[in-house]
């Protein structure tokens, strides 16, 4: 790549050096351009380091145990040298940025293969991928080093579909994994797939029983996940589930089980993934392979070694049989009649559609457009109103979730007007695509619309027109092919707070919620759209919707959503609305603070319980979004957490520290 390794060739610490790989890169050297990936504790991002095209994963780095995460994670990756591996290129390991820059591996995740875009491999393709895998595992156990972390969204194809093991952030020595007992174990960190990272890691569906039961780590727990990531290669659906697509098949598992039912079964040894059958192509070897892998008994599970010895000899057979050209670039996948360049090609294009960018431009009002919000404090008497003075703050986290489809804007002194403000919370579905889109274009369209109506006919507006613009570019791309997921349905829920002087204006369509703090006492500003809801589930059906009890609640659709108003999901528009519901507040000196929040946070806090966090928490807006988002995770919120507060009326030095 021709660059330039500068002695001493180690990180800021010292603790990580490495001959080959540079660990300090000149900012000059390299591009970062739009995210790939979010989750919990990273974004991924595409990169140009040196003319070649990479892949950078940044961490979210916030406490000095996220930045000891960083160096050991370095520190393995630096010693690691297997073409099964997702290679290392090179590192920023001082501050503020510290990154790792990896190969840019073409083809994405098998997750994202196998379930967004619905790839069937077929029998050679299967047995090529999993003796690929099981010879990167073997490597990491010959050098002692657990993964902990086994799963298809954690292995990379390249353009020829060839596997490459990633994600080393809860990789183990061996020898430091059997100094953790049942004494020491404690919960703390950030959750990750279920569970708090520092000991029970690793994702729920994918965890060795021993794990659920809070054992150690061992290498035959990453063989429990190798065995359950080949049957899901052969079956193509999400395990515990017959279901291709990710999101929808994540809803069908919440509401199958409760955290606690799946991991009772799964420790019991009596649940496991339907095995895939003869009819996938696999043999009797394979299924038997993959029933010993995920044994209960850690101890009955085969070595890699063993797994080798079994499935390697199966692999030379077929590639003797299709001749001596056999390789995985001659069945790469196709999408209907495009060739597999053409195929390539599409996922990249997919990768570099912006939501939020997107919004932005699509929102924008026409340069002749008087967008001018001077109409509504002209309407508003602002000569007699009361003004409340503002102060805002806010807090997001993926909470339990892998990934975070929440998304919010803070747009104080609207259009540089003082006396204008508008918050907004977007708590996305079946991916964050419709949320990313709407932070950026209802503010856009708010804007544009404002000066030719009332502010509660221009929230209408604005929710409508943004609803209308996602569906229509959804449906722009999918004809453009630069979308390639099937039924892929993006939506999204929506909440807006917007301030005209004295008056307070609330939007809500979907399952978010808004109080305001008066005289000390919560008085609640939106109502959830929800199928439960006996006038929304009348509603849905008059309008040509399906609403069905399944399991636990009412759901629309096939979708099996539980909210009825959203922007996006348009396959089951128009019964799923994106027309807000609005309530109208006069604002005085009573009222103390608004709070906004997704539902992870309303799932388990009462709004009673929100005032009281906030009282007890000192008065700056950030700190108290924060206290609640965290507070939330830890009462068990199983989903993505979004706050923001804001203050109407300033706050004492008392008031704030008491």
């Amino acid at each position: 790549m021709g660059l330039e390794i500068v002695e001493p060739n180690s990180c800021i610490r010292g603790c990580c050096t490495s001959n080959s790989i540079p660990l300090h890169l000149p900012p000059s050297s390299y591009t970062l351009l739009s995210p790939i990936a979010k989750g919990a504790e990273s974004v991924v991002y595409g990169a140009v380091l040196d003319g070649r095209k990479v892949a950078v994963k940044k961490p979210i780095l916030s406490t000095s145990e996220d930045i000891d995460k960083f160096h050991k994670e370095l520190q393995l990756l630096c010693k690691l040298d297997h073409p099964g591996i997702a290679k290392l290129v090179a590192a920023h390991a001082k501050p503020p940025n510290y990154m790792f820059f990896f190969e840019f591996y073409e083809s994405g995740n098998l997750s994202e293969k196998l379930h967004v875009e619905e790839w069937s491999p077929n029998m050679d393709q299967v047995l090529m991928i999993t003796v690929q895998l099981a010879k990167a595992l073997q490597y990491l156990h010959n050098h002692e080093i657990v993964h902990r972390d086994v799963k298809p969204a954690n292995i990379l194809l390249d353009e020829n579909l060839c596997p490459h093991l990633a994600d080393f952030g809860l990789a183990e020595y061996q020898k430091n994994l059997k100094g953790v007992s049942l004494e020491n174990w404690r919960s703390s960190g950030k959750p990750t797939g279920g569970f708090h990272k520092k000991n029970m890691v690793g994702t729920l569906i994918y965890m060795a029983p021993e794990i659920l039961r809070k054992e150690i780590h061992t290498e035959k727990s990453d063989v429990y996940s190798f065995g359950i990531t080949i049957n899901e290669l052969l079956t193509g659906v999400v395990p515990y589930t017959d279901l291709r697509a990710e999101a929808q098949a994540h809803t069908v598992l919440e509401m199958n089980y409760t955290e606690q039912q799946l991991t009772a079964s799964v420790v019991s040894g009596k649940l496991r993934p339907a095995l895939a059958g003869l009819g996938s192509g696999a043999s009797a070897s394979i299924l038997t392979l993959i029933l010993r892998c995920w044994d209960d008994n850690p101890q009955n599970r085969p070595s890699f070694t063993d797994i080798l010895l079994e499935v390697d000899p199966i692999l030379e057979s077929r590639k003797k049989s299709i001749g001596k050209d056999f390789s995985l670039e001659k069945y790469s996948i196709s999408h209907g009649d495009q060739p597999a360049d053409s195929a390539k090609n599409l996922t990249t294009y997919q990768e570099i559609i912006n939501w939020s960018t997107q919004g932005e431009i699509l929102s924008k009002a026409p340069p002749a457009v008087d967008s001018s919000l001077r109409i509504w404090l002209d309407c508003s008497n602002v000569g007699l109103a009361y003004r409340p003075i503002l102060s805002w703050g806010s807090f997001a986290t993926c909470g339990k979730r892998e990934t975070m489809e929440d998304t919010h804007f803070l747009m104080p002194h609207m259009c540089n007007e003082k006396d204008i403000h508008a918050f907004g919370i977007f708590d996305g579905h079946r991916g964050a695509a419709a949320a990313e889109f709407s932070a950026r274009a209802l503010p856009g369209f708010l804007h544009s619309t404002g000066s030719a109506s009332s502010p509660r006919n221009a929230l209408v507006e604005a929710f409508v027109s943004t609803d209308a613009a996602f569906r229509n570019e959804l449906d722009t791309h999918r004809k453009s092919r630069r979308v390639v997921q099937k039924d892929w349905h993006p939506g999204c829920t929506a909440i807006v707070a917007l301030i005209v002087t004295n008056k307070l204006f609330v939007a809500n369509a979907g399952d978010c919620k808004t109080i305001l703090c008066r005289a000390g006492k919560a008085f609640p500003l939106s109502k959830d759209h929800v199928a439960s809801c006996i006038e929304e589930r009348e509603r849905v059906l008059s309008a040509g919707g399906q609403v069905k009890w399944q399991i636990d609640t009412w759901r629309v659709g096939h979708a099996a959503l539980q909210v009825t108003r959203s922007i996006g999901d348009d396959d089951l528009k128009p019964a799923v609305t994106a027309e807000p519901e609005i309530t109208e507040t006069v604002l005085s000196t009573e009222d103390e603070f608004l709070v906004m929040g997704s539902d992870g946070l309303w799932d388990v806090m009462s709004s009673a319980d929100v005032i009281r966090i906030i009282k007890d928490t000192v008065k700056e807006p950030g700190m108290c979004s924060k206290r609640l988002a965290t507070e939330a995770a830890e009462r068990g919120s199983k989903d993505n957490i979004t706050v923001i507060v804001v203050f109407l009326r300033p706050v004492s030095t008392a008031e704030r520290i008491y």
